[in-house]
C-alpha cells in the first residue's frame, strides 16, 4: 500500500514539475523573444551603453524566472530553477556594478553565465522532459554553451560580435525553442 502511495505521490510531483516547466517555457517565449530583439535592434538604431543593456536584459530574465518560481512554489525542479535564477541575478549584479571587473571582463562573466545556463538547459531537457519533444530544448542548451565559450575565449574577433549580440541570439533561440516545444506538446496532446 505504501509503495502505491509513494508511486502516486512521485507521479503527481513529476506532473507538477512538467506543468511548471511547460508554463516556464510559455512565459519565456514572448519575454525572451522581445528581449533578444531589443538587444539586437537597439544597438543598430544608435549608440547604447552595452553594459546597461546586458544588465537590464539579465535583470528582466531573472524577474521572469522569479515570477515562475513564485507561481509554482516548491515542486520538483525548484532547486535547479532557483539556482539558475540566482545565477542570473548574480551575473546581472556583476555586470552592472563591475564588482569583479579587475578580474573578469563582461565577456567572460556573460560567457560563463551562458555556458552554465546552457548546461542547465541540456540537463533539464534530457531529464525533465524524457520521452517528449526535447530535441530543440537540448540543442538550445548546446547553442548557449557554444555562445558562452565563444564569448569567454574572445572568439571571433569581429566588430559586430559583442556580448549583447551573443546574449540576444541566445534569448531569441531560447524563445523560439520554447514556442516550438509548447506547440509540439499541444499537438501531441490533441492527437488521439
Amino acid at each position: 500500500m505504501t509503495d502505491i502511495t509513494e508511486t502516486e505521490s512521485y507521479e503527481q510531483k513529476r506532473k507538477q514539475a512538467i506543468k511548471a516547466s511547460r508554463t516556464m517555457l510559455l512565459m519565456q517565449w514572448p519575454s525572451y523573444t522581445v528581449l533578444g530583439l531589443i538587444g539586437i535592434i537597439l544597438p543598430i538604431l544608435g549608440t547604447v551603453d552595452e553594459t546597461a543593456l546586458i544588465g537590464t536584459i539579465l535583470l528582466i530574465c531573472g524577474m521572469t524566472q522569479l515570477v515562475i518560481l513564485a507561481k509554482y512554489g516548491i515542486n520538483p525542479g525548484f532547486a535547479w530553477r532557483f539556482t539558475v535564477m540566482l545565477i542570473t541575478f548574480i551575473a546581472c549584479f556583476l555586470i552592472l556594478t563591475g564588482a569583479l571587473s579587475d578580474l573578469f571582463t563582461t565577456e567572460q562573466i556573460l560567457g560563463g553565465y551562458l555556458a552554465g545556463t546552457g548546461g542547465y538547459i541540456v540537463i533539464e531537457g534530457r531529464y525533465s522532459f524524457s520521452s517528449r519533444h526535447i530535441e530543440s530544448v537540448v540543442y538550445c542548451g548546446y547553442f548557449a554553451g557554444v555562445m558562452g565559450l565563444m564569448l569567454f575565449t574572445g572568439w571571433p574577433d569581429l566588430i559586430w560580435w559583442t556580448p549583447a549580440v551573443a546574449l540576444s541570439l541566445y534569448l531569441l533561440a531560447l524563445g523560439h525553442t520554447a514556442r516550438v516545444f509548447i506547440y509540439k506538446e499541444k499537438s501531441a496532446q490533441n492527437t488521439p
